[in-house]
């Protein structure tokens, strides 16, 4: 090991930060493109939001695949989705207790249920084919069309309602390390996110790539901590902010949401754009701890209509549980 190889763990941490500002970049200028086009305002705030919100776990993972870097590519997929529903979900409840609709019960937490089991279930055979990345991307279809009924047929007060939110949302997904990041809005801005975010990934691949070789890192665990965590940093800050402002139920349901689009799109697009095989030990701690955070948010919810904080401390315990399984691994 040489000091030039130490570089690029500073490295890393700029392809996160080019990486989530790319994204937010991306997602603010979609919204001003959207209303250029005439879309709804409740679609682009439920839909365009919250799918490009998933954004840097998308690209990382493709680039990752490109790169050769399944284990990376896959893990990031599943550990961000963990990261999500129990860390940042976790989080948020151990801050504030969280509170729970029935809409969002029936709507959102029971449909991720149904997508995380999907996805499990198509991921223990140790690969993921071209058609099954179609499947997961056809999920995606009546999770959308749900969201337009809803615009369609909703009532006026809680659709306005639910644009407040997505506002809250967006406003909140801009405070990266503390800050709030003000990005101007344009079609040449909108371009420029998508380069931004993807030299980002770019950088975080190809840096986390050396520094396991060089380091002899497992790739499986890199890609649950630092890659996972790295890409959901948005998410993190947003719901941090959200709690502390009173909007711990909005980080609830952005949370679910974001798992729904994650899952889908990205181990979807990764199926599509190039099928691939790996080792069922290695991914089935992940798909375990996915499927029991997943469960044990819907129980919380339907006990009670709330996740109280030892809900919390439950839910974080399991990311960490995933994380010392994968380590035990590694060392046996």
């Amino acid at each position: 090991m040489d000091s030039a190889s130490l570089l690029f763990i500073p490295i890393i941490a700029l392809g996160f930060v080019v990486l989530n500002q790319g994204a937010k970049f991306i997602t603010d200028n979609a919204v001003a493109v959207s209303r250029n086009f005439g879309i709804s305002r409740f679609v682009i705030g439920m839909l365009v939001v919250s799918t490009l919100a998933a954004m840097p776990e998308v690209v990382v993972s493709i680039v990752a695949l490109q790169e050769g870097a399944e284990a990376i590519a896959l893990s990031n997929g599943i550990g961000s989705n963990v990261v999500t529903i129990a860390f940042v979900i976790g989080l948020t409840a151990i801050i504030v207790p969280l509170k729970v609709t029935r809409e969002m019960i029936m709507r959102d937490a029971v449909f991720l249920m149904t997508v995380t089991i999907v996805a499990s279930v198509l991921l223990l055979d140790g690969s993921l084919s071209f058609l099954e990345g179609i499947a997961l991307m056809i999920l995606f279809v009546p999770y959308t069309m749900n969201l337009l009924l809803i615009a369609k047929k909703g009532d006026p007060e809680e659709l306005e309602e639910g644009l407040e939110e997505a506002r809250i949302q967006l406003e909140l997904m801009g405070h990266l390390f503390g800050r709030k990041i003000e990005i101007r809005a344009g079609v040449q801005w909108l371009l420029f996110g998508i380069l931004w975010t993807v030299m980002g990934a770019e950088l975080v691949v190809r840096s986390i790539m050396h520094v396991t070789d060089e380091f002899n890192l497992n790739p499986w665990l890199i890609g649950i901590t630092l890659v996972a965590l790295g890409t959901t940093l948005p998410d993190i800050a947003a719901s941090y902010h959200a709690a502390r402002r009173g909007f711990g139920d909005l980080a609830l349901g952005e949370g679910i949401g974001a798992n729904i689009v994650t899952a889908l799109l990205t181990l979807g697009l990764m199926g599509i754009v190039r099928p691939f095989e790996f080792g069922k030990a290695e991914i089935l701690p992940m798909v375990v701890v996915l499927n029991l955070s997943t469960f044990l948010v819907l129980v919380f919810m339907l006990r009670g209509m709330r996740i109280s904080q030892m809900g919390g401390v439950v839910l974080v315990s399991t990311y960490f549980g995933m994380v010392l399984s994968v380590v035990l691994l590694t060392v046996l």
